[in-house]
């Protein structure tokens, strides 16, 4: 395949470290959460969450109504084109080779979809704990303290096929990480 080349805008960088720093650290403060809610490590669990859910909406708002790199005009993972292009991206690492898409496409675009979906899951679920209280262990608390938890448990996932994707093509000599992290 045809290695594609594309470069991302200051904002779109700005976006993805965002959304990298705040959600790494509001998943690692996770367990500082479970004390009272006057706690440093409740507090700061939930301001590094609350800080994910400012980027998820600043994402989704850029991706909705800009034509530019964040766009999702041209990105439907509910595509059967979509998927066909998953299909032979994952042809291709069987064959040992690395895909190439256009940025959104094939597996990429589906892991990126991924997280997108996982970080706005714990966005919203982690904004209405916060709201409703820890201290108001109410039937509507429980269940959103459930639903949150079981995105807890996606995230390792996704980082998992989203840092290991990146760190495949690195070692087949693809730095398809300075795209994101190269700043002039």
């Amino acid at each position: 395949m045809i290695e594609v080349k594309y470069e991302y805008p200051t904002y779109a960088k700005l976006i993805h470290l965002g959304l990298a720093f705040f959600g790494v650290a509001a998943y690692l403060t996770s367990e500082f959460a479970d004390d009272d809610v006057t706690s440093i490590g409740y507090l700061l669990h939930s301001y590094l969450g609350l800080s994910v859910a400012v980027m998820i909406v600043m994402r989704l708002i850029v991706g909705s109504t800009s034509s530019g790199a964040l766009s999702f005009k041209d990105w439907s993972f509910f595509s059967i084109q979509q998927w066909k292009f998953a299909l032979q991206d994952f042809r291709e690492l069987l064959s040992l080779n690395i895909p190439e898409r256009e940025k959104h496409q094939g597996l990429s675009g589906i892991t990126q979809a991924f997280g997108l979906f996982i970080f706005t899951w714990m966005s919203v679920t982690g904004t209405g704990l916060f709201l409703l209280g820890s201290g108001v262990e109410s039937e509507a608390f429980e269940l959103i303290e459930e639903i949150h938890e079981v995105g807890e448990t996606l995230i390792p996932l996704y980082l998992f096929l989203h840092v290991g994707a990146v760190a495949l093509h690195v070692l087949c000599g693809k730095s398809i990480w300075k795209r994101m992290f190269k700043f002039k």
